[in-house]
């Protein structure tokens, strides 16, 4: 066993047992503090995934295991990186959580935790099995914390809710690893793609397929399975919303796109169409559901379900160049949505809620914050040089070489229509005049991040060659 291939992992588990600790030894009042310790934590992992690049292309293969059933190949090591990035700013949003959550913060701190390792788990897996365990780790966490506000009705259906369709996809998702299991007699990648490019699989094993893919379609929110967005968005905590947003979405694209490229390569011709017409109805109904939204979390949470369906888009291609549109894409999103949730997250424990009346003015009352969500909107619906737009670019380019012309097409006219409704966000901010007087104040930490976000989605999207070189290399099974 490679022991220094999950080293990420191991020392996470130690995070977990030292915020434990912790949070039993500190008294309530100093409890409002332990981000800082969660923060400093995901730190420290950084520094122990970049002391791991020496281990860059090695397994972990239990005693008991007959292949890897993890690695640590360069596409597990990129999308680690942003996994951690995506963590980082989801706990800085936390630090104004900390007063609605009381006394049980530490709790909290604990299931950020653990719901990253089951995003560092997806990035390296090569088995079914761990595959399952990590989406478990992953869903489970979310789960709670959709629901952590114990007091708020709206916080406990959002994770009702999500529990009930989340239990069903794990359905759908077991039974297509057993279908898988009883036709090909292994879980691992390797044997299951070597059993696939023989080319006689069974119709089973194809529904074993379908099934985990299916899955898998319910984490990143996509066309049919989408029908949690809108209310879990709506009711869980806005950091919690954050990171579904982001880094559960992008947990699920990264296990698509190594059970896609790899395991289930020799049958692209089967799961390509598929996924071309699950994009195109995603795109569709995000969009489109998102104009009448008079809450600007339902707004984003529809707006996500339209970004699985351009992320679907550069999946259905069965290229590299489309591949790496989907790694480039991801990039651009991160920055772009964790900007527009971090001011939601700010503002709306200053004018009370989450409709979007409450944004009007906004410019007049804090025009850092008016900037921040402007600058994120415009790259989400694909304004250039934001890097929204160079995202979107390369996923239509993908898409024209694969030769669905008309898949570009629904495309493009997504784009129209998802300017039309960040456009009158805008429009409230800028042009509405303000619901109150008082300015909003923005702490110095804040400010910091929110300044490195508009960075962010301004390097990605006018400095593309490192960003295209370093997925190029990386986005290889």
């Amino acid at each position: 066993m490679n022991w220094p291939t999950v080293a990420v992992e191991l020392a996470l588990c130690a995070g977990v047992l030292g915020l434990l600790l912790t949070d039993a030894l500190l008294g309530p009042a100093k409890k409002q503090a332990i981000w800082k310790l969660a923060l400093a934590g995901v730190l420290v992992l950084g520094g122990v995934l970049w002391w791991q690049r020496p281990w860059i292309g090695q397994s972990f293969q239990p005693m008991a295991a007959g292949q890897a059933m993890f690695v640590l190949d360069p596409f597990a090591w990129t999308f680690k990186w942003l996994f951690l990035l995506t963590m980082l700013v989801v706990i800085l949003m936390t630090r104004v959580f900390t007063r609605q959550a009381g006394a049980n913060i530490g709790e909290f701190y604990l299931l950020l935790y653990s719901a990253l390792l089951g995003m560092l788990v997806l990035a390296s897996v090569h088995d079914l099995l761990l595959l399952f365990i990590g989406l478990e780790l992953l869903t489970f966490s979310l789960y709670v914390m959709a629901a952590y506000l114990k007091t708020d009705a709206r916080s406990i259906e959002a994770g009702l809710k999500y529990l009930i369709l989340g239990s069903v996809s794990s359905g759908f998702l077991v039974y297509g690893i057993s279908l898988l299991y009883g036709t090909v007699g292994a879980t691992d990648f390797a044997t299951l793609r070597d059993a696939f490019a023989t080319g006689q699989m069974p119709l089973l094993a194809k529904a074993g397929m379908l099934l985990v893919l299916a899955g898998l379609g319910f984490k990143v929110a996509a066309v049919p399975f989408h029908l949690w967005v809108p209310d879990v968005y709506e009711g869980a905590p806005t950091p919690v919303v954050a990171l579904l947003s982001v880094g559960s979405k992008m947990a699920g694209i990264v296990v698509l796109l190594r059970l896609l490229y790899s395991v289930f390569w020799p049958v692209q011709a089967m799961w390509g169409g598929i996924l071309a017409v699950l994009s195109a109805a995603t795109m569709l109904y995000g969009n489109l559901a998102a104009i009448p939204q008079t809450n600007i979390k339902r707004l984003l949470g529809y707006s996500s379900i339209g970004h699985a369906g351009y992320l679907l888009m550069g999946l259905s291609t069965a290229s590299w160049f489309g591949a790496q549109a989907v790694g480039y894409y991801l990039l651009a999103y991160l920055f772009s949505n964790l900007a527009a949730f971090f001011v939601v997250v700010t503002a709306s424990q200053a004018v009370g809620g989450d409709r979007l009346e409450d944004y009007d003015g906004l410019s007049r009352r804090s025009p850092l914050l008016a900037a921040t969500l402007f600058v994120g909107l415009l790259s989400l619906a694909g304004v250039p040089p934001l890097a929204g737009f160079v995202g979107k670019l390369l996923v239509l380019l993908a898409t024209v070489e694969s030769g669905r012309l008309w898949l570009v097409a629904i495309g493009a006219v997504n784009v129209a229509i998802s300017l039309y409704y960040y456009l009158q966000v805008v429009r409230r901010m800028y042009l509405r005049p303000a619901v109150g007087t008082q300015p909003l104040v923005v702490d110095p930490l804040t400010r910091a991040a929110l300044i490195a976000l508009i960075g962010g989605i301004l390097l990605v999207g006018i400095v593309q060659e490192p960003f295209l070189r370093a997925l190029s290399s990386a986005i290889r099974f």
